[in-house]
């Protein structure tokens, strides 16, 4: 009698429970590629594509991709290690989610401000950066399914 390997069967069982438990929706999973993409590129473009049009200008979208900056100038040393997904339910249990994100991605009124993003906020992207000595930082930002039915990154307005 031949006994088989248990080890496979293990494995096999341990990725099919890991992929079971991606609750990613598929349209924000396409749009972290895209935005994994523009990181490993640095590239600010690739980037500005990844943001709702709705309600904004193009100069407000180009402020905000402003904020990249840092991660994108080789000079800086930073280099893309990872995106994950939180979504807006999960948020509140995210250390990585402030209670102020949480009410800016719902429409709300921060330090006598009033926010509102420009399409229905799901949940929040968080993209990684490392440095050669081991400093992380990192960049959050609000997703939601704009008007032609793609994911892409929200932005906050003022009113």
């Amino acid at each position: 009698m031949v006994k088989k390997p248990v080890i496979p069967l293990v494995l096999l069982a341990c990725s099919m429970a890991l992929a079971s438990c991606d609750t990613t929706p598929p349209a924000i999973s396409t749009l972290m590629k895209q935005i994994a993409q523009a990181s490993q590129d640095s590239s600010a473009d690739e980037l500005r594509a990844c943001y709702a049009r709705e309600g904004v200008t193009p100069d407000q979208i180009d402020q905000h991709v402003g904020g990249w900056d840092e991660y994108f100038d080789k000079g800086e040393h930073w280099t893309y290690s990872g995106i994950t997904y939180v979504s807006l339910a999960d948020a509140p249990n995210n250390k990585s989610i402030l209670p102020d994100m949480i009410t800016m991605a719902q429409g709300g009124t921060v330090g006598g401000i009033k926010l509102t993003p420009n399409i229905k906020v799901l949940g929040f992207i968080l993209v990684s950066f490392k440095q050669p000595g081991g400093a992380q930082a990192g960049a959050t930002e609000d997703v939601g399914i704009a008007s032609d039915g793609t994911a892409k990154l929200a932005l906050e307005l003022q009113h």
